[in-house]
């Protein structure tokens, strides 16, 4: 005679319902999350028991799995803003568990990694400043492409932070690539239109500005307008409240725009050292990262203007700007 099969259902202490147990225990180790042991322990049976109880619960159906593939959120987040926007490249990165600085790194390492497979033999590579673009200078790997040449895509900043001191961005970038640096080693901003005229025209500056014209790929950040804490006005706060007054709600390489991307005047043109519109649009490719859901409104606005081609952010960021979208709609 064969021995009994063993029940795989487990035993529920006299004078108390299976359901109920099951129920108790499943919410003490799911809900509460403590481990099996101390399951056991406040209910005064062994662990084993527990487990037992767990798995008696999935099989009863009272605990359900779901596995959540973040992935697959951002691929479809991200089909839904092309099919709204327009654009053809948008790559959505999921939110890690943790700090806030978890998630513009992960962005920027998206980034970095596209960055240094895209480029090919000869390319020029325009950078221009900011926190995430930083950091994406940071995370370059290495390229197979060779004699890549990178630029600043404007002047310095007389703001302090390391995100806004360009030459020392564009030097990183070009270690971390084994590429060839260009400078500039003027403000951003000038004292006057004809002191900007003539600078522009002195050799080695007039080079780099003139290869603006020529540029393989840009990758920029996204400036929220007014700053968000964090946050600097590259171009000085005294110039913001007439920008903020013509609507405006961000920027890319010191390019105003409003919510619709509608370019807006600064005023600062004739004394701005800067990629210029005309030179950004006819870049090969137009890379902008950023996170953030403060960015979320600045970020659709400069997908509005035609001066990104490829975007890489973060979901919670893409989360927002479908419920701006849906609600314009």
């Amino acid at each position: 005679m064969k021995p009994a099969s063993k029940s795989t259902t487990a035993a529920v202490p006299p004078g108390t319902d299976k359901q109920g147990t099951l129920v108790q225990v499943a919410r003490l180790y799911y809900e509460e999350g403590l481990s099996q042991q101390e399951v056991a322990d406040r209910l005064g049976v062994s662990r084993s028991l527990i487990a037992l109880y767990l798995n008696n619960a999935r099989e009863a159906g009272i605990v359900r799995v779901q596995i959540v593939d973040p992935t697959n959120a951002c691929t479809s987040l991200a089909d839904s803003l092309k099919k709204q926007t327009g654009l053809g490249h948008i790559t959505v990165i999921p939110n890690p568990r943790g700090a806030q600085s978890l998630s513009q790194r992960a962005v920027a390492g998206a980034a970095a990694a596209y960055l240094a497979d895209t480029l090919n033999d000869g390319d020029t590579l325009g950078l221009a400043w900011g926190r995430t673009t930083s950091l994406v200078a940071d995370l370059l790997g290495t390229t197979k492409a060779r004699q890549v040449r990178i630029l600043p895509l404007m002047g310095e900043s007389g703001h302090s932070g390391l995100h806004s001191q360009m030459n020392r961005l564009v030097m990183q970038a070009a270690q971390q690539l084994g590429a060839e640096p260009n400078f500039l080693s003027l403000p951003m901003v000038l004292s006057s239109a004809k002191l900007c005229h003539a600078l522009v025209r002195e050799a080695g500056i007039s080079d780099i500005i003139d290869r603006w014209d020529h540029l393989d790929l840009a990758c920029m950040g996204v400036g929220v307008v007014p700053p968000v804490p964090g946050m600097v006005a590259y171009i000085g706060e005294e110039y913001l409240p007439p920008l903020i007054k013509k609507g405006a709600v961000g920027d890319i390489c010191g390019i105003y725009y409003d919510r619709d991307g509608g370019i807006i005047k600064s005023g600062l043109e004739g004394r701005m050292i800067a990629v210029s519109v005309e030179q950004l649009q006819a870049a090969g490719s137009r890379m902008a990262v950023a996170w953030g859901v403060n960015k979320a409104v600045a970020v659709l606005g400069a997908l509005r203007t035609g001066l990104i081609s490829t975007l890489f952010i973060d979901q919670a960021m893409a989360e927002r700007i479908l419920v701006i979208l849906s609600v314009e709609m």
